[in-house]
């Protein structure tokens, strides 16, 4: 399958974006022509001490002609803001993970996103996301960006819309990891599939799933990393046996982060939602029931991030198994709308864009969600940029404060 190339001007790489790999490693995906295949990287401005050549990443996306490019940067130093230019490309600025156990950083979270060849709501919402909210206390430019699943809607749109949004998201992407999970409209179809996603992203700890889609090849089905004090697991999409086969991978890998005093917590993230009172999609026992016997076994297991359901909702954990479930869409795509009651368990819902900035303290997790474009179909009402809903997580064995706000401002660690 070949898609059409976006018009682009000459001798510019674009679709630049960059995944966390480890603690000295990133890895950088991007198109263009055989005179951009180079990312030169240092740590001071215009002063490039490392070279790398990209190479043909496999599986090789289809969505355009290229040429792609993947260039693994590997003997980083932890914790250190790194300058680079990709080809003739202006200067951007990546960090690498701060040290393990570490805390005081903010992380984003938007997925069900698409592109700006059918959603106009994608590109001030990523706009949103790069920004320093003056809603929120401190500086809370993102260091990385979850995408729990349905991040270009090619498979509806086209192969233009899936090159589109790898252009839409370089409002954060060239200096912010992006880190996504695989959702339903990345399953493949007859003019979108696997291979357009597996091929752009490097993924950490990458393992395998049964009957996931082939044209993406073995592994890359769901991850984990951490970073700082956490600990964030990727889920896979529900292929027969491969929620069963996740829980039991995922056991281990939770139950070393329980064992670790550099963990302070544990967050799962995947596209379809354990707990959902959406109109268009509803929860999932099953999932649910699994992530259940995890937290019961390892407690600093707090926190499950999903989307599908195009609308934002928090759980009341006491209720939801001693879990916080999060539904987190709102990348820009259409809404989906409410069930028409509210159950019980459902803390806060709302049918409007939105997306999540989170900040992860020593003792706690606080979150922020703001209020994005109107537009998408909302059937609810809120002021963009406003923050609509706040949480707190308090660290397993600890206490905190349910409305503390991060104190002063971290943009030192976000280097720009």
């Amino acid at each position: 399958m070949t898609g059409l190339c976006l018009v682009r001007p000459a001798a510019a790489a674009d679709e630049i974006h960059w995944t966390i790999t480890g603690q000295t490693s990133v890895t950088f995906d991007w198109r263009g022509t055989s005179a951009e295949n180079t990312i030169r990287c240092g740590t001071s401005p215009g002063s490039y001490t490392i070279t790398v050549t990209g190479a043909t990443p496999s599986p090789l996306p289809d969505s355009s002609p290229g040429p792609f490019w993947e260039a693994r940067v590997t003997g980083l130093s932890q914790n250190t803001r790194y300058y680079y230019r990709i080809g003739a490309n202006a200067e951007h600025t990546f960090r690498t993970p701060p040290p393990r156990g570490s805390s005081g950083f903010w992380i984003g979270e938007e997925a069900d996103i698409g592109s700006s060849v059918a959603y106009s709501t994608v590109v001030p919402t990523q706009a949103q996301m790069a920004g320093d909210s003056p809603n929120i206390a401190g500086d809370d430019r993102p260091l990385l960006v979850l995408a729990p699943g349905d991040l270009t809607y090619g498979d509806q749109h086209g192969a233009t819309a899936v090159d589109q949004h790898f252009n839409d998201v370089q409002a954060w992407s060239q200096d912010v990891a992006y880190m996504p999970a695989w959702g339903n409209h990345e399953d493949g179809s007859s003019v979108d599939d696997r291979q357009n996603y597996e091929g752009r992203f490097d993924f950490p700890n990458s393992q395998d799933c049964p009957n996931a889609p082939t044209t993406g090849g073995p592994g890359e089905e769901w991850y984990w990393f951490d970073f700082g004090n956490a600990r964030f697991i990727a889920y896979p999409e529900p292929f027969s046996g491969a929620w069963l086969d996740w829980r039991n991978k995922a056991d281990p890998i939770m139950a070393a982060a329980q064992s670790d005093p550099a963990i302070q917590f544990i967050v799962t993230f995947g596209h379809r939602p354990p707990w959902s009172s959406g109109a268009d999609h509803t929860g999932d026992a099953t999932l649910a029931g699994y992530m259940r016997d995890l937290h019961v076994k390892y407690a600093k297991y707090v926190m499950n991030i999903a989307g599908h359901s195009h609308h934002y909702e928090r759980s009341n954990p006491t209720l939801t198994d001693g879990l916080l479930h999060i539904i987190g869409p709102g990348g820009g795509s259409s809404l989906g709308g409410l069930a028409a009651t509210q159950p019980g368990w459902s803390v806060y819902r709302i049918d409007h864009l939105q997306h999540i900035k989170m900040f992860f303290a020593s003792d706690r997790i606080d979150g922020y969600t703001v209020c994005g474009p109107a537009g998408a179909g909302n059937t609810g009402a809120c002021t963009q940029g406003t923050v609509i809903d706040t949480w707190t997580i308090p660290a397993p064995g600890g206490s905190g404060p349910a409305d503390q706000v991060p104190p002063g401002s971290i943009s030192d660690l976000r280097g720009n």
